[in-house]
């Protein structure tokens, strides 16, 4: 067998035994669950959510298995997460393409963080609708950027 060979079977056995493994949903959960390590074991956030055992958590934050879309507000509730932008994820990693339509249908699911950011651009501009100038886009990005690399 060759190098490339023992490569393209070792990346396909990955997507059948964890196909969600490199989704949003899964990076998403995998770092809130992290910060709550001290707070919550994930014992007791499967248990909020109504699973009787914890290792579903850990399939579901590695990618063995789905984030079933009716625990979507369970889960959002244990993990103190926007249950909108945690349904957004859940459907992009269940159904593509139905949130692709979603999207082109109903537009951007905004979570209430992301809202906090439009009143606080309506307010400033006194509810002008400018278009933003590239160095405020900047500014917000590397404040974002220097969050990231903090935590």
């Amino acid at each position: 067998m060759t190098k490339r060979s023992v490569d393209e079977t070792v990346v396909a056995r990955k997507a059948i035994s964890a196909p969600y493994a490199d989704t949003a949903l899964c990076k998403f959960l995998t770092k809130q669950i992290a910060a709550l390590s001290g707070v919550k074991s994930q014992r007791e956030i499967a248990a909020e959510v109504g699973y009787d055992r914890s290792n579903i958590i850990s399939m579901i934050k590695k990618g063995d298995t789905a984030l079933p879309l009716d625990k979507v507000p369970a889960f959002a509730k244990a993990l103190d997460v926007d249950p909108k932008h945690l349904f957004r994820l859940a459907l992009e990693q269940n159904h593509p393409e139905i949130a692709r339509v979603a999207h082109e249908i109903f537009g951007n699911v905004v979570s209430e963080n992301e809202m906090a950011l439009v009143r606080m651009f309506r307010e400033v501009t006194g509810d002008r609708d400018p278009k933003p100038e590239a160095v405020l886009l900047k500014s917000i990005e590397d404040a974002f950027k220097t969050k990231r690399r903090l935590e």
